[in-house]
Formats: C-alpha cells, structure tokens, sequence
C-alpha cells in the first residue's frame, strides 16, 4: 500500500513545492503575454520606445520693407509673402487710411501710393501646414521730403473755349524722363461726351492733354491728379492730391487772323458771325506777328503795356507804355488782341503794331464780351512763324505728332516736329453722349480765370505786351 509521505513539520514535500513553484511562474508568465499591447516593448527583448512627434513650426511672413524703417520710398513697392503656410489676409494703415493691395499666387503687393513723412502698420495673417494661425505686426515710415513739390490743375470750375487744354503745372521742373513718365501715368481724364486725347509735354514741369480735334460743345471733363507720393527731383516728392473740373462752352468760336490782308474772320460753329479790319505787327524785326494756332488765355477788360517788361529802356526810340482796352492775350510773347483807336487809320491796310492785333474800339469790345478764354485764334498768310512755348502751343502739332509728346507710350520714339498749318477742325457732340476715361494734362502760358467783363480796372500787364 501506497504511504503518504510527510515534511518533519508535516508540511508538503519538496516536490510538492516545486510543482506549485512552476505553476506560479507559468501564470504570471500567461499574464504577461495578456498586457502586452502593439508598440510595448517586452522586458529584455532589445527593443527601444518610440520618439513623440514634432510639433508643426508657425508660418513666417517676408516682407519688402524692415521693421522700423524710417526712410521708406514713397513710390517703394510693398510686398507681403509667406514660408511654411499660406498667407491669409494682409492690412497696410497709414494716415488715416487703409491702404489697397491685392493677392497674386501667395504674394501680395500694394496697388496705392504710400504719402511721404507717414507711419505706417503693417498686420499680416496666415496658418502653418497644420493650420494653426500667427498674426504678425510690423511698423515703418517713409521718408521726409527734403522739398515739397507743388503742382496745380487748370482749367478749373469754368467754361471755357474748344481750345483749352487740360494742364498740369509744376513749380519746378520735373526732372528726369522717368519721374514725367511717373507723373503722367497717375493722371486722368474723363470727358462727357468720349473723346480721343492725349497727355504730352512740351517743357520739363507742364504737362498737358488735348483731344485729337478740338473739343466737342458742351463736353464735360473731369481730371484726376492723383500725385502724392511721385517723385519729381533729388529729395523733391509731391505730398497731395489733386484734380479739377471744367465746362466746354456751347459754341465752337474759331477766329482767323489773315495777316498779310489785315482782316479777322470769326466763326461760331462754322458760320461766319463777324468780320473785323486789324493791323498786325509791322514788317521789321521782332515785330511781325507769329503765324500758327493760338488760344486765347487771359482777358483784361484794361491794362496797361509797358515796353520795360522786354527789357526796352525808357529812353530808347521804341520804348512805349500805352494803355489799352478790352485786352486778350494769345501768347506768352506779349501778343494780344486789343482796343487800338491811334491806329484805325491802318486797320485793314496796313501792319504798323509791335506784334499785337490792333482792332477798333467797338469791334474790340464786341470781341472782348463773345470771347472766352480757350477760343481759337488762327493766324495764317505771315512771314514768322510762332515756336512751342511761344503760347499755348499745342494746336501746332497733328495729333500723331503731339501723343509723340508723351513720356510714357513713346518714350523710345524721335521727337516729331511741329507741321505748319496743322489747324484741326472742331467736332461735333453726337446725339447720345458717352463718357470715355483716358489715362495718362496743360502748355506754357496758364489760362487765366475768365469773368464777365467788368468797368475798366486799372491794372498792368504781368508779361511783355506789345501794342
């Protein structure tokens, strides 16, 4: 019979231990197995924890101006670009304002003009390839002008003849081609009823826009200057805005002056209205009236022409200082037309003025109360020939002469010379009129401001009349 064996205490035996030992090892060995999870690495088998993920960096911005720059151009161009993200939203204040800009394939890019001696925020906004956001604020300023450059527009707030050109006039010159190529690209014209036209230059601080022919009746035009920010010399920056707007009379009145026959023929709208007898500049030097196109550009119902303003001193033989009525100017020279009774005897005879048109009282009257400043005053059958810059000169050019005058769509072309005679004709409003916007202003000698005639004022003339 079997015998149950016994430890001395009466415990299990050694075997019974061990069996019990083995049993333990292998449960905790099953429960090991049962909490090893994918990735978890087993005690002893060599393998290393995983690393955390990186975090996304945050987009950054680039910018075409440095943080707290002080001495930004005005005419800089403001960029706005993005690394590591995408740009969401930019906004430029300065001024008062905010300021346009607009988006192109990630960049953006300013479309205004930023105004010399302003600060200016930059904000900009964009998310990272894990679309977290970062908004970013810069500021800067643009420089201080050394000088301000001063301009203005005329005509302005009147009615004026067929002849006027729009004109943009500086006080100093502007003084490279590519500063008037700037000038001329911030402007403006828009006219009521659609016109053709062209802005040219003819000196280096005037800039001017006639139509192809003369200015259609009763056009309404309206001019933008928008030059703030436009650089015209070493240190010289415009620092406002301007514009203008004008009326173009009801009637196109044209007058022709036949100097050789002594007789001017006006015409309103292609009908002869008057016919006047003059006496023109006498046939010696520097006194023959000019032939060409002229404008008229300033009326004095009184003033007095002294010779001292050519430089004539009192005591020579052709000095003169005469008073005169119902006066208007049609160049820079001095050449006027004007009340001359000390000369009816030669009115239609003969030519014995210092340049001027020499006309009758009542007929330089008559003259005087129908004209307006910007009519036409064609001069033909004369021996001297009127120069750019001798007067509102720009009927003297063709039309493809005078867009040859720009700085911006032929600045790579000869310049054209003037085509004796080139005398447009005036048009006609059409039935339905349209509004037309031409982009891209007026000649030497600037039209005054017209008012109905008043009691003759004793004043004196600015610039070299000559009876």
């Amino acid at each position: 019979m079997d015998h149950k064996v016994t430890g001395a205490a009466g415990g299990p035996t050694a075997k019974t231990v061990l069996s019990m030992s083995t049993l333990l090892v292998v449960a905790l060995g099953l429960s090991g197995c049962q909490n090893a999870g994918p990735g978890t690495a087993l005690v002893g088998d060599g393998a290393q924890p995983e690393a955390s993920t990186p975090a996304t960096p945050p987009v950054s911005f680039t910018t075409s101006v440095r943080a707290g720059a002080k001495d930004v151009r005005p005419d800089a161009v403001v960029t706005v670009g993005a690394a590591g993200g995408e740009l969401h939203a930019v906004q430029l204040r300065g001024g008062g304002k905010e300021l346009r800009g607009k988006s192109v394939d990630g960049t953006w890019r300013l479309a205004d003009v930023l105004a010399p001696g302003t600060p200016y925020q930059l904000t900009m906004t964009g998310t990272n390839e894990a679309g977290q956001e970062t908004k970013k604020v810069i500021s800067f300023s643009t420089l201080t002008p050394k000088v301000e450059a001063t301009y203005r527009v005329t005509p302005d707030k009147e009615t004026v003849g067929v002849g006027m050109p729009v004109m943009v006039t500086f006080d100093s010159a502007v003084k490279t081609p590519a500063m008037r190529a700037a000038v001329e690209k911030r402007l403006s014209i828009k006219t009521t009823p659609a016109q053709q036209g062209s802005w040219g230059w003819l000196s280096s601080n005037q800039v001017m826009w006639r139509p192809a022919t003369y200015w259609k009746p009763n056009t309404k035009v309206a001019v933008n200057a928008p030059l703030k920010g436009v650089q015209t010399g070493e240190g010289k920056w415009v620092t406002e805005n301007k514009g203008a707007s004008f009326t173009i009379a009801p009637r196109a009145r044209i007058s022709t002056v036949d100097i050789g026959n002594h007789v001017m023929t006006v015409r309103e709208n292609g009908k002869t209205v008057a016919t006047y007898p003059v006496s023109n500049g006498r046939p010696e030097k520097n006194y023959p009236t000019r032939t060409g196109t002229k404008v008229i550009t300033e009326k004095r119902a009184f003033m007095v022409m002294d010779a001292a303003s050519l430089g004539v001193p009192e005591d020579d033989p052709n000095y003169y200082r005469t008073e005169v009525n119902w006066a208007m100017r049609v160049t820079n020279t001095g050449e006027f037309l004007h009340s001359a009774p000390w000369s009816v005897w030669a009115q239609g005879n003969k030519n014995v003025s210092h340049g001027c048109v020499n006309m009758g009282p009542s007929a330089a009257k008559k003259m005087f109360k129908a004209s307006l400043v910007g009519d036409v005053v064609d001069f033909v059958n004369g021996s001297r020939k009127m120069k750019p810059g001798d007067g509102l000169s720009v009927w003297l050019f063709s039309f493809p002469e005078w867009k040859a005058k720009s700085a911006v769509s032929t600045a790579l072309k000869p310049a054209a010379t003037p085509t004796p005679g080139a005398t447009p004709k005036p048009g006609t409003a059409p039935t339905k009129p349209r509004t037309a916007t031409a982009t891209a202003t007026p000649t030497p000698g600037q039209a005054a401001t017209t008012r109905p005639a008043t009691p003759p004022a004793r004043t004196s003339a600015s610039a070299s009349p000559t009876p």
